[in-house]
């Protein structure tokens, strides 16, 4: 059972958004894998966070 996990800015998400990368990474992860029958047992999560949430080089991540 394949899974992807995908963590992206709440900000950035639409329902199009969500529904368009679910549909490609599973065909993607079919596709490298050659295994099409793997298709109905992938699994993608889409998640968003709150930019103020993440962190980089040791302190919180600033947008601007």
């Amino acid at each position: 059972m394949p899974l992807v996990r995908v963590e992206l800015f709440e900000r950035r998400l639409t329902p199009e958004l969500e529904a368009k990368l679910i549909d490609r990474l599973t065909e993607t992860v079919v596709e490298a894998l050659e295994a099409p029958e793997l298709k109905d047992h992938t699994w993608v999560i889409v998640e968003g966070h709150d930019a103020h949430r993440w962190g980089r080089n040791g302190k919180p991540w600033d947008e601007a």
